[in-house]
């Protein structure tokens, strides 16, 4: 069964089943074949969205009512943007996705049945998690099998002329006169830097620093200057 936008299926009487789930969603890379050249060269690219095939059955207490439910069914998968999906078979991760194309209800008497296609973002995610960083330093399990972004909030407690997270050899430095209070907001997954709620792109040290990802298991991170301020990491664990 699946809840999608907050709503369980059983709220409707829906009987949902999984027809195709692709294990591995494709990528969008290219070859290329050059003439006097064996095999062909590989142009790597990123995942594709996710296609989750369903079917899904109703029963009506005659024809009108079936018809009637499929009205209420519809105008709860209808969908302009991507909602969070989950499926009763995966407690504690959900998918991130809508409807794609038309749903054709197939009726037989009272019966109403239909497939549906659900095209989702290419990862499954947990529950977001929070920790918090000790003597500037700290290890991140990050339990799900694929890279996740993450976010940090810094509030200053002395002055400082800089903040620097350090992951292995990237690190994410923001250059400023920060003063005792100041709150710097760091989000590697869409790149922005916000000091007291104010974006503040033209502190970033953008020539050297590199926005990471936490990768699956331990994670060693460490900032400077120490001293100065306490540091909260968030991330969402992501599974393909």
């Amino acid at each position: 069964m699946i809840t999608f936008k907050g709503v369980h299926a059983n709220a409707y009487k829906l009987a949902v089943r999984i027809k195709k789930w692709a294990m591995v969603p494709s990528l969008s890379e290219k070859y290329v074949s050059v003439p006097g050249r064996h095999g062909s060269y590989l142009f790597p690219g990123k995942r594709n969205d996710l296609l989750i095939d369903l079917e899904c059955g109703y029963v009506g207490n005659n024809r009108e009512d079936m018809h009637a439910k499929g009205l209420e069914i519809k105008a709860w998968l209808y969908s302009e943007e991507r909602d969070v999906l989950s499926f009763d078979v995966l407690p504690g991760k959900h998918f991130v996705g809508k409807p794609e194309g038309e749903i054709d209800l197939e009726p037989f008497f009272a019966l109403g049945r239909f497939d549906i296609t659900f095209r989702c973002e290419p990862f499954a995610y947990g529950e977001e998690q929070q920790d918090n960083f000790v003597n500037d330093s700290i290890t991140v399990n990050n339990t799900g099998t694929a890279e996740t972004p993450p976010e940090f909030t810094v509030t200053f407690t002395a002055a400082a002329s800089e903040w620097k997270v350090t992951l292995g050899s990237k690190y994410v430095r923001v250059v400023r006169d920060f003063q005792v209070g100041d709150i710097l907001e760091v989000n590697c997954a869409t790149g922005a830097v916000l000091v007291n709620g104010i974006r503040s792109m033209l502190f970033l040290d953008w020539q050297n620093s590199e926005f990471f990802t936490l990768a699956p298991g331990n994670n060693d991170l460490t900032v400077l200057p120490a001293g100065v301020c306490a540091t909260e990491i968030k991330w969402t664990p992501r599974w393909l």
